[in-house]
């Protein structure tokens, strides 16, 4: 069928469908009227007295009747089936909208000051923008401001680092200002429709530490050396006198640690876990040294044992460390544990 006749035939049928209409509620007042009388006929002709059967005084005609329940169900069986793929015609047509498959995306975007992040959204989808910061951790919004229609329902609320888009209207522009938590100069980012593609999230990561930073991840280091000459020093008993005494809470009895330019050198027998060391090198007793970032909480795996270890300044003071130092470490590895 084509367009041009679909439409006529659908215009005929509608102004059918309202005659149709006035006649049902005529036919069904009259069935309700002649049922409450069949049904006193009825009563009287099984009481005392019962005469004739009423309703055959008051029946209409078998060709009115007839002529009445056209009008009610004016259609045949295939009529009634080409009017129901007609009616799916127009619902499927009305649905696509452009006709046009979406093709969703998943990205990831870094973002700075001088950025302006685009973000497609298309109309019966729905779109994520989630907020983090450098080390991936999410970062709140306190407040959005964006175009209602952008939005599936009424309240602008976000829920946490997350923001839902979903416009309402086909074809829209406009951009997107957001507030995060702790930070002077909102988020901006562009919104539209470009081609067949759609977002279905966005994750706008940006190069600053957010109130929830990683501070683990901020610590990783940026290359592993397999070997250092600081450290195969220290585990020979050699300690630079710059380096700063450290206290190991929750290790074993040798276990030693300094500060040293910045960085951590740790030696145990257990393996790090966490966070990721610069640097390592492994003694002739069994023992290993480790170069580490500046952290105070170390996880450590001892025989298969998760443990942690804290690092806090030691008592040991002033000119001192280096020998007490240097003595801990000689013992320990002298010892055989």
């Amino acid at each position: 069928m084509s367009g041009a006749g679909s439409w006529l035939a659908w215009k005929r049928v509608s102004a059918g469908s309202l005659k149709a209409v006035g006649g049902a509620l005529a036919i069904a007042c009259a069935l309700q009227f002649w049922s409450a009388a069949l049904t006193g006929a009825q009563g009287q002709a099984a009481g005392p007295g019962g005469g004739e059967d009423v309703w055959k005084r008051h029946a209409a005609p078998d060709d009115e009747v007839g002529k009445n329940a056209r009008i009610v169900l004016p259609f045949t069986k295939d009529q009634i089936r080409a009017l129901a793929r007609l009616l799916e015609q127009t619902q499927r047509a009305s649905a696509t909208g452009s006709g046009r498959a979406v093709e969703g995306r998943l990205r990831r975007v870094r973002i700075d000051a001088d950025t302006i992040p685009e973000v497609w959204v298309r109309r019966g989808y729905t779109t994520v923008v989630g907020f983090t910061d450098l080390t991936g951790a999410p970062w709140p919004i306190e407040e959005v401001l964006v175009d209602r229609r952008f939005l599936a329902g009424e309240e602008t609320a976000p829920n946490g680092h997350l923001l839902y888009l979903s416009p309402r209207e086909p074809f829209l522009e406009g951009n997107l200002a957001v507030k995060l938590v702790g930070l002077a100069d909102p988020v901006v980012a562009m919104l539209g429709a470009r081609g067949d593609s759609a977002d279905f999230r966005v994750d706008l990561r940006l190069e600053i530490a957010g109130p929830n930073v990683d501070a683990s991840a901020l610590a990783k280091p940026e290359a592993f050396r397999a070997g250092d000459e600081v450290l195969a020093g220290v585990l020979a008993g050699t300690v630079p006198g710059e380096a700063e005494r450290l206290e190991v809470v929750g290790g074993g009895p040798g276990d030693r640690a300094w500060r040293l330019g910045g960085d951590v050198v740790l030696v145990t027998r257990a393996h790090v876990l966490s966070p990721g060391p610069w640097a390592a090198e492994r003694g002739s007793a069994g023992r290993w040294a480790y170069r580490l970032p500046d952290t105070p909480l170390l996880l450590v795996s001892d025989q298969g044992r998760e443990k942690r270890l804290t690092l806090r300044a030691s008592k040991v003071a002033g000119s001192a460390v280096s020998s007490a130092g240097q003595a801990g470490v000689a013992e320990v590895d002298g010892s055989g544990r």
